[in-house]
């Protein structure tokens, strides 16, 4: 009989918790795909970075099979709600036999940027399948990812990757 605990233990399935599960997506997204995605951004944005950067975009929401995926926005909205999502996702991946390694305060600004993107790419996956409940994705992740490149003078990069892909209507 397998219980909860070998669950919790299962970095496979870390990678199988499913996403946007408060939202309504005509496609399930996973743990596992979004962080693949956002290492992968990460390079493309910001160039080949130190390992250490590249386990932490992979294994960032890992911790999420024991806390499930709670939506960016509403963590920011119910005080508090942050920090004790934080401290179970720290659980979760104390239960996985995970340490995140250490990052600069440059390094996190960019992972989190590039987290931004790949739900913001997501919403437009979603939007142009025809799922209108998607704009709020699109334009609440850009918008927060440029801030915060303004925010941390970096937004020739997220600008520079805006125009490789075509998309000039951001570019700011």
């Amino acid at each position: 009989m397998v219980n909860r605990y070998e669950i919790y233990r299962s970095r496979h399935l870390a990678g199988c918790v499913k996403r946007y599960s408060t939202w309504p997506m005509i496609h399930e997204q996973t743990v596992g795909q979004h962080c693949w995605r956002v290492a992968t951004l990460f390079v493309e944005i910001f160039g080949l970075p130190r390992a250490e950067v590249l386990l932490y975009c992979l294994h960032h929401d890992s911790g999420e099979l024991y806390s499930g995926d709670i939506p960016f926005r509403i963590k920011r909205e119910v005080e508090g709600l942050k920090d004790l999502m934080n401290k179970a996702e720290a659980l979760g991946l104390k239960q996985l036999e995970l340490t995140l390694p250490e990052l600069t305060q440059e390094e996190r600004i960019q992972v989190k940027i590039a987290d931004l993107l790949e739900m913001h790419e997501r919403g437009e996956y979603e939007y142009n399948l025809g799922n209108k409940y998607a704009e709020p994705i699109i334009f609440d992740t850009m918008h927060d990812a440029q801030k915060l490149a303004k925010e941390s003078c970096m937004s020739e990069h997220v600008n520079r990757w805006l125009m490789e892909r075509g998309s000039t209507k951001y570019v700011r």
